[in-house]
């Protein structure tokens, strides 16, 4: 091969059933379950969900310490979730699969008009950011995983300050207050 050639061979890139990082068969299945069933979510069609979940699905609410099995416990967070936000819309931002797990980035919007962490409704629209980590059994979801930004959450309902506060001198003298106070 002259090295012209070689050259042109090594600048095209390999197609992707060739390449080390393609997607098998059951990756891809799995990716296509976790954007299908955006549309029930954003429907709040909890059975049309369901559709994609195990009978024994295990979710594990990180931020609220939590943990909901089955079908049932799961559909009581969802109604309080859906109570809390009627216009609920659900983002996947970012999703990578392996085997039979898929990780998500993902964006909750809607208007707090119910209790949600027992906070009462603020009629604040929320943006609520979140991770979560599924694992998949037969292209349903069989266990989740997720983190949601309390902070964040606390922030747009108006309870927390942002965290930025403590790079002035006024934010320094208030948080320095309160830990002491705390002390006491």
């Amino acid at each position: 091969m002259h090295m012209q050639d070689q050259h042109a061979a090594s600048a095209t890139p390999p197609s992707a059933a060739t390449r080390p990082d393609a997607l098998t068969p059951t990756e891809e299945r799995n990716l296509r379950a976790v954007t299908d069933v955006l549309q029930y979510w954003n429907a709040q069609d909890i059975d049309g969900m369901f559709d994609y979940y195990h009978d024994d699905i295990v979710w594990q609410n990180a931020a609220l310490n939590e943990v909901y099995r089955g079908k049932d416990e799961v559909r009581a967070f969802l109604q309080t979730l859906f109570t809390a936000f009627p216009d609920l819309h659900f983002v996947v931002d970012d999703k990578f699969a392996r085997d039979d797990r898929v990780s998500e980035r993902w964006t909750i919007h809607g208007t707090h008009l119910g209790p949600f962490m027992g906070v009462p409704a603020t009629g604040k629209r929320m943006a609520i950011r979140g991770v979560g980590m599924v694992q998949m059994r037969d292209g349903k979801f069989a266990e989740d995983w997720y983190m949601l930004d309390i902070a964040g959450c606390m922030q747009q309902m108006g309870l927390m300050p942002p965290l930025t506060i403590g790079n002035t001198r006024v934010g320094q003298a208030l948080l320095w207050g309160a830990v002491n106070a705390r002390l006491v």
